[in-house]
C-alpha cells in the first residue's frame, strides 16, 4: 500500500516541477537561403548560477528517421551519434547557456536541412519545443539563348535553377501572355534543386523583345530575363552575309581567270596574223619555238620577229 502512494506522490511532484520548467521558442519558423548560415534558439529558466553538470541539451531533426543534430549530456558534448548530414556544420553557442539560451548554429545550409527540429532541455526539469526550418534557393541567374530556325522563326530558351519549383511565364513587348506556346521541363539532381528549361518557338521579325519570368509563388519572388532578337540576329545575318560574299569572290575569281586566258589567246592570235614571210630556216626556227610558247612568251616572240625583219632588209 505504501509503494503505490509513494509513486503517486513522486509523479505528482514530477509534473509539478516540470510545470515550473518550461522551454520556449522565441521564433518557431526560420526561412533561410541555401548556402547561408542560420542560428535557431530556444530558452529555458535558469535561477542563479548555471550548474553545467546538471544540464543536458539535445537538438533533433524529425524526419522519417529521427536524426541527432547536437547533444550535450551533463555538461559534456557528445558527437558519437550525430547524424552524418550535420558533421562539421553544427555549433552550440555554449557561452549563452548561462543566460538560459540554447543557440544552435548551422553553417552552409543545405536544402535537405529543411524540416522540423526539436529543442530538448533537461535542467532540474525537462521540456521541449519544436522549430520549423525552411530553406529556399532563389532563381537569380537565368541563362538565355536565341537561335534562328529559318523563315523568320526563332527558338528562345531560358534556363535556371532554384527551389522550390517555379513556373515560367513568357511575354512579348506588349506584355501579351505567350506561356501556352512554350515548353517547360523540370529536372532534379542530388542537390534537390529544380533545373528548369523553358523554350518558346515563335515567328517574329528582328528588333523584337521577349521576356521570360521565373515566378516562385511560395517565395513571392519573380526573376526575369530579356531576350532581344535583334542582338542575336546580327550574328546570324553576319554569318549568312559572309557566306554570300565568299561565294561572290569564288565566282569572280573563276570568271577573271577565264577572261585573262581569253585575252592572252586573242593577243597570241593577233601577233600570229601580223607576222611577215621569212626564210625557211627562220620559219623552221619559229615553228619549233611555237610548239612550246605560251602567253608569257609573247614579248620574246615579238622581239624575234623584229630581228628577222631587220635581217631581211
Amino acid at each position: 500500500m505504501e509503494k503505490p502512494l509513494l509513486l503517486y506522490i513522486f509523479l505528482f511532484y514530477w509534473h509539478f516541477l516540470n510545470a515550473l520548467f518550461t522551454v520556449e521558442a522565441p521564433q518557431s519558423l526560420y526561412t533561410v537561403e541555401r548556402g547561408s548560415n542560420v542560428t535557431m534558439e530556444c530558452t529555458f529558466p535558469v535561477k542563479g548560477e548555471l550548474m553545467f553538470r546538471d544540464l543536458s541539451v539535445s537538438w533533433e531533426k524529425k524526419d522519417e528517421i529521427k536524426k541527432q543534430v547536437y547533444s550535450l549530456l551533463k555538461g559534456k558534448e557528445d558527437f558519437k551519434n550525430q547524424h552524418s548530414d550535420f558533421k562539421g556544420r553544427i555549433k552550440l553557442l555554449k557561452e549563452n547557456l548561462s543566460l538560459g539560451q540554447s543557440l544552435l548554429q548551422i553553417t552552409d545550409v543545405k536544402l535537405r536541412d529543411a524540416g522540423i527540429y526539436q529543442c530538448v532541455i533537461g535542467y532540474r526539469g525537462a521540456d521541449y519545443k519544436t522549430i520549423n526550418l525552411k530553406v529556399n534557393a532563389p532563381y537569380r541567374t537565368i541563362t538565355q539563348g536565341v537561335v534562328s530556325t529559318g523563315d523568320n522563326e526563332w527558338k528562345l530558351t531560358c534556363q535556371s535553377e532554384g527551389y522550390p519549383q517555379a513556373e515560367v511565364i513568357w511575354q512579348n513587348r506588349e506584355y501579351e501572355d505567350l506561356t501556352d506556346k512554350a515548353n517547360t521541363s523540370y529536372e532534379t539532381g542530388n542537390d534537390q534543386l529544380y533545373h528548369v528549361t523553358s523554350t518558346l518557338t515563335i515567328k517574329s521579325s528582328i528588333d523584337e523583345i521577349f521576356y521570360c519570368i521565373f515566378r516562385n509563388k511560395e517565395l513571392r519572388e519573380n526573376t526575369s530575363a530579356i531576350l532581344h532578337i535583334a542582338d542575336s540576329a546580327d550574328g546570324v545575318l553576319w554569318t549568312e552575309s559572309r557566306r554570300f560574299v565568299g561565294a561572290i569572290l569564288i565566282v569572280t575569281a573563276f570568271f577573271g581567270s577565264v577572261l585573262l586566258f581569253m585575252l592572252c589567246l586573242r593577243k597570241a592570235r593577233a601577233n600570229k596574223d601580223n607576222r611577215t614571210p621569212v626564210t625557211s630556216s627562220s620559219r623552221a626556227k619559229v615553228s619549233n619555238n611555237k610548239d612550246t610558247h605560251d602567253c608569257r612568251d609573247v614579248s620574246f616572240e615579238e622581239k624575234e620577229l623584229k630581228y628577222i625583219q631587220i635581217e631581211k632588209t
